[in-house]
């Protein structure tokens, strides 16, 4: 069996003494899309902010490539490219589509696939090379 590029294992997180998050566990594979899905005050944000970094868990462990990212801070969480930027903030409304684009290459070596992956972009979706500029 491959080793998933992320795996959470029985994560548990507390404010203080109140648990948000008690015994979570999920999987993502190299090329897979995973949601994670739950009502409101269910744990999704406390859960991502963990996994991003933001957070340390009371209970269970994070590795990203089969690292463990306990003890590193949110800054180089990031450089492994995982982050999360919460949705209906309007974090990065002031930027272009491109510099948003742009944005989710961060921490990424290879500038020559960037900008070929870029190019698919525009190709399948003309409209955003227009309004990106």
């Amino acid at each position: 069996m491959i080793e998933p590029m992320l795996k959470v294992e029985d994560i548990s997180v507390h404010y203080g003494r109140l648990a948000a998050v008690r015994g979570v566990s999920l999987t993502v594979g190299r090329g897979e899309i995973v949601c994670l899905v739950g009502p409101n005050g269910a744990g999704k944000s406390t859960t991502l902010l963990t996994i991003a970094g933001v957070l340390a868990p009371t209970q269970g462990t994070v590795t990203f490539d089969g690292l463990p990212t306990a003890g590193l801070s949110p800054e180089a969480v990031a450089r492994l490219c995982i982050s999360m930027v919460p949705e209906g903030r309007r974090v990065f409304s002031s930027l272009t589509v491109e510099e948003n684009l742009r944005l989710g290459t961060y921490g990424r070596s290879d500038k020559r696939a960037v900008e070929r992956e870029l190019a698919r972009i525009y190709e399948e979706f003309p409209i955003s090379h227009h309004v990106s500029r």
